[in-house]
């Protein structure tokens, strides 16, 4: 079993952190538990019931959800046994513990961990740059599949959409971060949302000729004169279903954010990361990088 024993971030950290994993384990044909994702494990049906997170999904009918008390207590007893496993040099017995700091990496589809899996010892993994993009895209149906929405927020994204591609021909996503952005990276990219609006009004003076919508998801509060002449829907405000939404659109925009960049690996949509607040684009362009539709 590999056991992610440490959380980082936010929701969108979080997901790509398990997603990294959950397509490792897919790969060796190894169980793996993720009690770090405590604070999110209600919002999917594939964790919302067990109280280790695992995947494969638990086949036994749980007996009642599990509370938050108890996720932050195992979270935190998990955190803690790896650090003091590591600190005292005990990396290899009982547990295999794999731990990284900062900005160092570790390959999860290189031999070093492929020899931790064979090893039959449980791995517990702390940190944050746990990667492989190779087995990341090879099983993105599976991760997908994980993370899917309960029914209720599946249904309020659908309704939302659906009003969207009424007289639209592009729906365009966009991800305004105020909030903790105000203060990260020194307020790097924390954008007014007057410099929001001037990039929107690009978008549709690019797109000539096309009807334009767009999908606002944000933390700030915004009233709808900041975007006159400009045609916007805000999001239902909800946490994953403002994710899933962008996700349905043609093209998203935004600071670079794991919020956004889960929802254009969720649904494969082409994703500009603002750098700065009047960054260069050719929005015809970034929509040819859409996958064309089944139908």
């Amino acid at each position: 079993m590999i056991i992610i024993a440490r959380n980082y971030g936010q929701l969108g950290n979080r997901l790509f952190l398990y997603g990294q994993f959950l397509a490792a384990a897919r790969e060796y044909s190894v169980e793996l538990a993720n009690p770090s994702f405590a604070e999110y494990a209600h919002l999917f049906p594939s964790t919302e019931s067990d109280l280790w997170c695992r995947y494969p999904v638990s086949t036994k009918p749980p007996t009642a959800n599990p509370k938050t008390w108890q996720r932050r207590s195992l979270a935190k007893a998990v955190y803690l046994g790896t650090k003091t496993l590591s600190l005292a040099g005990l990396r290899q017995y009982p547990f295999h513990v794999i731990r990284i700091r900062g900005e160092e990496s570790f390959d999860l589809g290189g031999e070093e961990f492929a020899s931790a899996v064979r090893s039959g010892r449980h791995i517990l993994a702390s940190g944050w740059l746990f990667r492989s993009q190779h087995l990341f895209q090879k099983h993105a149906a599976v991760v997908r599949h994980h993370f899917r929405l309960p029914d209720n927020n599946r249904a309020a994204v659908d309704r939302l959409m659906r009003d969207l591609r009424q007289d639209s021909d592009v729906v365009i996503g966009i991800h305004i971060r105020h909030g903790d952005y105000a203060t990260f990276m020194d307020g790097r990219y924390y954008y007014s949302l007057d410099q929001y609006a001037a990039l929107m009004h690009r978008v549709v003076e690019q797109l000539s000729g096309q009807r334009v919508k767009f999908l606002v998801c944000s933390n700030a509060k915004w009233i709808p004169e900041i975007f006159d002449g400009l045609d916007v829907t805000p999001g239902t405000g909800h946490i994953t279903e403002d994710m899933y939404a962008l996700a349905e659109t043609d093209l998203i925009f935004g600071p670079p954010s794991t919020y956004t960049g889960w929802a254009a690996f969720y649904g494969e949509k082409p994703l500009l990361f603002m750098e700065n607040a009047d960054p260069d684009f050719d929005a015809n362009q970034l929509l040819q990088q859409r996958i064309p539709s089944a139908a």
